[in-house]
């Protein structure tokens, strides 16, 4: 009887993921410097976050392909295509929507598709949760924050 606990071959895909992350790291932190807003005498602005978020990129991107030397990764679960098509549809429907119907009805396309590819058979349902989810989102971000968020034709009622 053999133990083999020697080192495990090296895990292409997952260090192929380590460098996409490192790599969107370094396009977040680029155009993070670009960001030149200020709010009087504030030592954090508004390039605090996407350097945050850019820095968590590069250490998750790091261990990743650490992970993927050491073989360490967990084993994968055979793709499921017909999911990846429906959220990627809803993104595309998202993004075809947030400039003329608006922010909302954006929001509810991508939950429903997102819903589906999930498993639920609940279309209705999952339309009126993103919607909620989507006023939620806009009245926190407009109104409360008095931020600019793309408007359309049910964000003119509001």
């Amino acid at each position: 009887m053999s133990d083999e606990t020697g080192p495990s071959a090296a895990d292409r895909p997952v260090i192929a993921i380590g460098l996409g992350l490192i790599a969107v790291a370094a396009v977040v932190v680029w155009q993070s410097w670009t960001l030149r807003a200020s709010f009087g005498n504030q030592t954090l602005g508004p390039q605090m976050m996407p350097f945050l978020v850019g820095a968590l990129l590069l250490l998750f991107g790091v261990l990743t392909i650490i992970a993927g030397l050491r073989g360490a990764a967990p084993p994968r679960e055979a793709a499921d295509w017909t999911s990846v098509v429906w959220i990627a549809g809803g993104l595309a429907v998202m993004i075809l929507l947030i400039r003329t119907a608006g922010l909302i009805p954006a929001c509810a396309a991508l939950f429903a598709a997102t819903a589906r590819a999930f498993g639920s058979r609940r279309p209705a349902v999952d339309l009126a949760i993103g919607a909620a989810m989507g006023l939620v989102v806009y009245l926190f971000f407009v109104r409360l924050l008095g931020l600019t968020l793309p408007s359309g034709l049910t964000e003119s009622w509001i």
